[in-house]
């Protein structure tokens, strides 16, 4: 069997998972491995053949997705151009991480394309939802990517067709501690007005922020900010006494794996943040709308009760393949 692995770029979230689908995905045929989106630096096992421009998403200054500039700025002649290169017709399945190309490429080419992303899960009934989000937005991701079945990643198992996060090696090796520092990744905030709110803060903790506008390490107010490091970033996650972070999936699923308290924080009309908070909210996540002084006393009870949603998820990694393998078989 001839496998064709698509990855979308993106952020980290999608090709950290990769890192444990793709050996699995190797003893089960052929694979080679597409991504698409923006330049990143994230290391794979296995080098992708191809990386296309694909789909670019434009995002306002406070990192929601703005989808104006999305729909009218992309270069859609590039995409068609890219969708009828792309030799999907060259493997009998393409799994795909929120890929648009092979998605695209597959279903004008009618071979069988199974969805496999985080993303899926907001489509799925019976899923904790917000108040308020955009069905129009929910739909037009769900049109991001075609595909004859999918499978959603999510913190619980609210429906069958939901696997468990993937937790990636290099977390599930950390040796937990606690210290008395909290950490903070809010990527959309400057550190000065992280640090003006915390000055404020009548606890007395050690605050960490990792921000991607640090090109040096510095300490202002006695906050330490530092720039973006995995290593020392894996190194305070696992010793913090908690984390205040954005909606992503990938950290939010890793501090409930291990066990640390989290202030969550998503971004402003992102829709997948506010997804991901309406179910954290439900297992008593503490969750707020923006780092501000409206909640600061919000803030200041969770240090003194921080709530903790501790779930040791296990390697879904060789079932999700196995069960993608079947289902393949029997698609007709």
């Amino acid at each position: 069997m001839k496998i064709l692995y698509a990855i979308q770029t993106t952020g980290n979230g999608h090709l950290a998972r990769a890192q444990s689908i793709i050996p699995k995905l190797r003893e089960k045929g052929d694979l080679d491995i597409i991504t698409s989106g923006p330049k990143n630096d994230f290391l794979l096992e296995v080098k992708p053949v191809k990386h296309y421009q694909g789909l670019t998403f434009f995002y306002t200054d406070t990192g929601a997705v703005n989808w104006l500039k999305t729909i009218f700025l992309n270069n859609y002649l590039r995409f068609i151009s890219e969708v009828i290169s792309c030799p999907v017709k060259k493997y009998d399945l393409i799994i795909n991480d929120f890929e648009p190309v092979s998605a695209w490429a597959s279903k004008f080419k009618k071979v069988k394309c199974f969805e496999l992303t985080n993303q899926y899960s907001m489509t799925l009934k019976n899923i904790p939802k917000p108040k308020n989000y955009s069905k129009l937005v929910l739909h037009a991701i769900s049109y991001i990517i075609p595909s004859n079945l999918g499978y959603g990643y999510h913190y619980k198992k609210y429906t069958e067709r939901i696997f468990f996060p993937i937790i990636r090696d290099k977390i599930r090796k950390l040796e937990i501690t606690e210290s008395q520092e909290i950490i903070i990744y809010l990527p959309t905030y400057s550190p000065l007005k992280l640090i003006e709110l915390i000055k404020k803060i009548p606890q007395k903790k050690n605050w960490t922020i990792f921000s991607p506008d640090a090109k040096l390490r510095q300490n202002i107010s006695g906050v330490n900010i530092e720039p973006l490091s995995e290593d020392l970033f894996l190194k305070k996650f696992a010793s913090c006494y908690g984390i205040v972070c954005a909606g992503g999936f990938a950290t939010t699923s890793e501090a409930i794996f291990l066990g640390k308290p989290m202030i969550v924080v998503p971004v402003e009309a992102q829709i997948e943040q506010q997804f991901n908070a309406a179910a954290l909210k439900k297992e008593g996540v503490t969750v707020i709308d923006r780092f501000s002084n409206e909640n600061l006393d919000t803030i200041s009870n969770w240090i003194d009760s921080p709530s903790i949603l501790k779930i040791e998820y296990k390697d879904e990694s060789k079932e999700i393949v196995d069960i993608l393998i079947n289902d393949y078989s029997n698609l007709k």
